[in-house]
């Protein structure tokens, strides 16, 4: 678990609700960043730091939470993004490196400041906008534009126009 990842700024979603908070991958003393956090906002018993999760673990996580937050500001691609999707999953993404790409118009964004009560009401108001407006099926079909087939077709789209000039 890395700093770039900014799970810290998640605790404070916890507030004035009974959603719990699970974070895995890799343990690091950024563990303690986000319990701290935790703590200022008194939801410490609702955050659960799991360490790295096994694909099954991983599998049931994803098909049984409410909501996939995932404020990175330092991200390659974003492939946990396109798994939430794959379930249908309402995403909670932050607006940097390539997450915008991938979440489209279908995520809510975090404001670029992380500040704690805005982050609630995007919170609040994404997770209303998901049961409104139904769009786990839009999700699903979203994530599986995001295949090693479709990557690779594309890939070879442009070496070959690259080979015909």
């Amino acid at each position: 678990m890395l700093a770039k990842k900014n799970f810290h700024v998640l605790p404070c979603l916890l507030v004035g609700n009974d959603y719990e908070l699970i974070i895995s991958g890799n343990l690091s003393p950024y563990a303690n960043s986000i319990m701290e956090e935790a703590k200022r906002w008194n939801v410490e018993t609702r955050v659960h730091i799991t360490g790295p999760a096994k694909e099954e673990e991983k599998h049931w996580y994803l098909s049984h939470c409410s909501a996939f937050a995932f404020p990175s500001i330092a991200e390659g691609f974003g492939l946990p993004v396109v798994e939430a999707m794959y379930y249908g999953k309402p995403l909670f993404l932050s607006s940097k490196t390539s997450l915008p790409e991938i979440g489209g118009s279908l995520a809510t964004y975090f404001n670029d400041e992380f500040d704690p009560a805005g982050m609630q009401e995007e919170f609040s108001n994404g997770m209303y906008r998901y049961e409104a407006t139904n769009l786990e099926s839009k999700l699903k079909e979203r994530a599986v534009q995001f295949s090693w087939e479709t990557a690779a077709e594309k890939y070879w789209r442009i070496y070959k126009s690259l080979l015909e000039k």
